[in-house]
């Protein structure tokens, strides 16, 4: 696949660009770049810990014979929800008076084999990520319908560890679980002290963010339609069947959605081209709906209508930037083999620079349908006040 022509790339600088970055692969994952150790610099209010080195990882081909080091794995200390410094947004909104609140985990958003779980206490760290849920909450917040985000830092694995990651086994063993226990202490916190009775809220993660709000979704009881839970936006989950999401929900009254406007539901895809070949995050049978027409068979959407979205490209040169949705043909969930299916024009890349496989556009599983699931937060949380609100 050839770079898309100069002349079809629209609005480039819009966003802001990573400097001297690639955010690449695992949902837009990024490897982080340093030249030397560091110590993390200790954000206002937060523990410095004990834990303190450096963060580095490098692309480059080293000049001598690669040394294997043994080194004890560091994890850092969990975040303590009570203090802001823990959270990358803590109910940051555009009006006093949002419509509804989400609660949103990043993906993946480094790569270091010798400190592979993420520390919050880094600035550069926080920077990125503080960067990133901008980029992508600029694409989905309408300013017409106003939301109240929730973010919080969580000690994701790296993406060396997300690669060797089995997605199909239990991951409480795995370095994984560091992220899945701070995104289920931080949501408890936010139901606790943040929610407001009364008003929806909506989960959204991609990647490994999904796959940890997945398992905060599994093991929380809170969550029900009931309390206030809308939908969970998972794009980019790894191999989750629709038997097993049916079967782990079973009698919760959570289940997978089926249309544009049902609550109470998961909702998950993963984006790949006709042509694409075997890849981690899609299995034979997966759980999959088209976030452009919200179906789950596999009817195309209809792209007549002139819409904007986005793509991340994933290039040290190349910013993200903006195209039309009519790009996008033949969007359709593809139930056998577990995928959202895309059309692109021969002379485009959108994924990653095959970072995860041809035709992979794992990177773009939101950006792609941004101006869609921006309009379809707001049609759910309508939904859910309708069917779930008291009235005054």
């Amino acid at each position: 696949m050839n770079a898309i022509p100069t002349s079809s790339r629209l609005m480039r600088t819009v966003f802001a660009v990573f400097s001297g970055l690639a955010l690449f692969a695992f949902a837009a994952c990024s490897a982080f770049r340093s030249p030397e150790p560091e110590t993390p610099e200790t954000p206002a209010g937060a523990e410095a810990g004990p834990d303190a080195g450096a963060e580095t990882a490098s692309a480059e081909q080293p000049s001598k014979p690669a040394v294997e080091i043994s080194a004890p794995l560091v994890i850092p200390p969990a975040p303590d929800y009570a203090n802001p410094a823990s959270w990358v947004r803590m109910g940051a909104t555009d009006s006093v008076l949002p419509e509804f609140e989400v609660f949103y985990i990043y993906p993946t958003l480094f790569q270091n084999k010798l400190r592979p779980v993420m520390d919050h206490r880094f600035e550069r760290i926080r920077t990125k990520a503080s960067d990133y849920i901008g980029l992508t909450f600029g694409l989905l917040t309408d300013p017409v319908h106003p939301l109240k985000l929730y973010a919080p830092f969580v000690r994701q694995a790296d993406y060396s560890t997300t690669l060797e990651t089995d997605f199909d086994a239990d991951l409480s063993g795995t370095l994984l679980r560091y992220g899945i226990e701070d995104t289920q202490t931080a949501f408890r916190y936010f139901l606790k002290f943040f929610h407001t009775p009364g008003m929806p809220y909506i989960l959204v993660g991609h990647s490994q963010g999904a796959s940890d709000l997945y398992e905060l979704l599994r093991s929380t009881p809170e969550i029900t339609p009931e309390s206030g839970f809308a939908a969970a936006y998972l794009a980019g989950l790894p191999k989750k069947t629709a038997a097993e999401i049916d079967r782990n929900f079973s009698g919760r009254g959570i289940r997978r959605g089926k249309s544009a406007d049902d609550t109470g539901v998961i909702l998950t895809w993963n984006t790949i081209s006709e042509d694409a070949g075997d890849n981690m995050f899609t299995v034979p049978g997966g759980a999959v709906i088209n976030p452009v027409n919200w179906r789950t068979d596999a009817v195309p959407a209809d792209l007549s209508e002139s819409r904007e979205t986005a793509y991340y490209y994933v290039s040290e040169k190349e910013p993200p930037g903006t195209f039309s949705a009519s790009l996008l043909n033949g969007v359709r969930a593809d139930f056998v083999r577990g995928s959202l299916t895309v059309e692109l024009p021969g002379d485009s890349e959108y994924d990653a620079s095959a970072q995860m496989g041809e035709g992979v556009f794992h990177a773009n599983d939101i950006f792609f349908f941004a101006a869609f699931l921006r309009d379809n937060m707001v049609r759910r949380a309508a939904a859910w006040r309708a069917e779930y609100a008291k009235p005054e």
